[in-house]
């Protein structure tokens, strides 16, 4: 009996598995709390993308300036301003992959701003103490 045949077969199974791994086989639905975590962490992520836009601004037209103002905000957009974006999508949209992506950027998103508050914790005690 070949596996054309046979619709329970072990290749229809690792199809199956592959499908289900990968996420295609049922759409994702972002329930409303869900959602509205994805629009805070968005709405945090997008002010943290804002702020480093504040540097440049504040020196611009200064001749001492030597670019390093661009640093962060360089960096931000790379690294937080596509979770916000994500996270914003997947919070409008609600379903599909829209909001399997945003939930991959909800824990990357997170993580970089919990990396910013301790840095801004250790900003803090530096300036207190030292």
């Amino acid at each position: 009996m070949s596996t054309q045949d046979d619709p329970g077969g072990s290749d229809s199974r690792l199809v199956t598995g592959i499908k289900s791994a990968i996420g295609e086989d049922a759409p994702a639905v972002a329930s409303p709390t869900l959602r509205a975590v994805f629009f805070a962490v968005a709405a945090a992520a997008l002010g943290l993308w804002a702020a480093s836009l504040i540097p440049p601004y504040q020196n611009w037209g200064n001749p001492n300036e030597d670019g390093f103002s661009y640093v962060p905000l360089f960096w931000a957009s790379f690294t937080v301003l596509p979770c916000g974006v994500f996270l914003l999508a997947g919070g409008i949209a609600g379903h599909g992959k829209a909001v399997a992506r945003a939930r991959t950027a909800l824990f990357i998103g997170c993580g970089f701003l919990l990396i910013v508050l301790a840095f801004l914790i250790l900003q803090h005690f530096g300036d207190v103490l030292g």
